[in-house]
């Protein structure tokens, strides 16, 4: 039986710090997402994020972008904004718990867009995966249904976002993952903060909320929460294999339940663990294929 050395366990040991501190900049998100309206809560994840994004880019000094480079990654930057806005939506919706589980539909839409977009074998197994992962996600939706059989309407529609926000992510990765062959880090950590923040700009300006103390300090540990979070899992994925560490993608239900009950006082019923759990073996037949 071979044993794991210090050096490769390190990225697994960084990768699930940083699914831990993006769990906690999602309970911070939470936090303010029905104190302000969901178009700034997104400009100011990534206005907040932008100083630590400059100093990452002094420290990592990549050169300089090409137009190609621009290009692709401001279409990764739509991605972003919706993603953000649409996840942020759900975070005022639904439990912390619940969102984070529906959000694990993305590796199940990745593999349908791989199929489409880069023309990777789909095959009955992954197929067949994907239909169960569904099926959890069924599983989630019904429990949202009342005893006296009425729709929850702001928990449906809060469960829409989430599912169309796996979408979107999933569609963002599969562009990252065609840039990561050849764009140095910092530029795409500069990216994904850069774009998001000009796209957003003009909608956040149109229903700008004054931000109280409160609100000023949980904005400022949102960015910082989110990039050391991005850094970190850049970081793993570049020195170990995609698929092992994908796993640990996996205690973020671990964390956002915590976070969710120590912060709000939240308890997943159920339907959210029965969904939950097949969502995750779906995703884990997934990546085995």
């Amino acid at each position: 039986m071979s044993v794991m050395s210090p050096a490769s366990r390190m990225p697994f040991l960084v990768a699930g710090f940083g699914i831990l501190v993006l769990s906690a900049m999602d309970a911070l998100i939470k936090g303010v997402a029905t104190a302000h309206p969901t178009p700034q809560i997104v400009f100011m994840r990534f206005a907040c994020g932008l100083p630590w994004v400059l100093l990452a880019l002094i420290w990592l000094r990549p050169p300089a972008p090409t137009m190609p480079m621009v290009r692709a990654h401001m279409v990764r930057g739509v991605l972003v904004v919706i993603t953000a806005f649409l996840f942020f939506f759900a975070l005022a919706k639904l439990e912390l718990a619940e969102a984070i589980t529906l959000s694990f539909l993305s590796p199940l839409f990745l593999a349908l867009l791989a199929a489409l977009i880069l023309k990777e074998p789909l095959r009955p197994a992954v197929l067949g995966a994907i239909a169960v992962g569904f099926v959890g996600m069924g599983v989630i939706v019904a429990g949202k249904i009342n005893g006296g059989g009425t729709l929850d309407l702001p928990r449906i529609l809060g469960i829409a976002a989430a599912i169309t926000c796996a979408l979107t992510y999933a569609a963002n990765l599969v562009l990252l993952r065609q840039r990561a062959q050849t764009d140095p880090l910092g530029l795409i950590v500069l990216a994904q903060n850069l774009f998001p923040l000009i796209l957003i700009a003009p909608f956040a300006i149109a229903v700008w909320e004054t931000p109280d103390p409160r609100s000023w300090v949980l904005f400022a540990g949102i960015g910082l929460l989110g990039v050391v979070g991005h850094l970190s899992l850049a970081w793993a994925f570049k020195h170990a294999n995609a698929g092992p560490l994908g796993v640990l993608e996996y205690t973020a239900l671990i964390w956002g339940s915590a976070f969710g009950y120590l912060a709000f006082g939240e308890v997943p019923v159920w339907t959210t663990w029965a969904g939950a759990a097949l969502i995750v073996a779906a995703c884990l037949a997934v990546a085995r294929k």
